[in-house]
Order: structure tokens, then sequence, then C-alpha cells
């Protein structure tokens, strides 16, 4: 966030406006980012060697969930994901290796649907949506 304890001493500023204008620019994103959180930021990064792993991307699709993590030098075999209602998790550990990633998410989900590929270090997972509950007219007798 942009804090200025001074006064600005613009003469085009009228009242402090500018100032007053980025400071409301940075409380709306600021609450932007709570109410839609970035797959970037969500993404739980296991830190090794002082390098951050690469983030988990995700698609909020008409039918489905989609992710795409980058996990170079890891074995398809070392890979653990798991999916529930309303989150995944996966991780990884090979050749000295470590990845952590959880996301939530808010449409509740098949986990029987899961489908995972690994190819050339990129695992994909795509998650179906379970349609949701709606309610019903009851007549009364």
């Amino acid at each position: 966030m942009r804090r200025n304890n001074r006064r600005n001493n613009d003469p085009n500023d009228i009242l402090g406006l500018n100032e007053l204008l980025d400071s409301w620019m940075d409380m709306m994103s600021l609450a932007h980012s709570i109410e839609n959180p970035s797959p970037f930021n969500s993404a739980t990064d296991v830190v090794k060697n002082n390098k951050k792993s690469n983030p988990m991307s995700y698609e909020d699709r008409d039918k489905d969930i989609a992710f795409t993590i980058d996990m170079p030098g890891v074995v398809k075999k070392d890979i653990d994901i798991e999916v529930e209602d309303h989150f995944i998790k996966v991780s990884a550990d090979s050749n000295g290796r470590n990845y952590n990633y959880t996301r939530r998410f808010k449409p509740k989900v098949d986990v029987e649907s899961a489908v995972a590929t690994f190819k050339n270090g990129v695992l994909d997972i795509v998650v179906k949506k379970l349609e949701e509950k709606k309610g019903r007219k009851v007549s009364i007798k």
C-alpha cells in the first residue's frame, strides 16, 4: 500500500484528493483480492534452496475446474493428489524437489470425476462441478 505521511505539495491536488484516491484504490484492491483470491496467492508453495516453486494455475470453467502445475524434475509416481468437495491438494517429493499446493474453491465438485495427466513436467487436473441443488416448490395438501 502506498502511504504518504507528508502532505502532498502538488498545486493541482485540490484538498489532497490524489492521496485520498490512492488510499481508496489500495483498499478496493485489497477487498477485491480477499473476495476473489488469485490462484497464485492461494497456492501454498514450498520454498526449497531459496527458490520458490511455480504456482498452481486455476481455471473455473462452466462445467469443470482445471488446474495446471509445472513440476519439472518430478517423476509421476512421486505425485500425490487429493480432491475433496471444495479443495485440491497436490504434493510431490522427487529428486530433491518439493512441491506442495493447496487450492480451495467455492463450487462443490464430483470427486470421482477427477482426471490427471502428467507430461513433460506439467501436471493437468480436471474435476467436474456438481450441479447446485435447487429448491423445489411444495404444494399444500
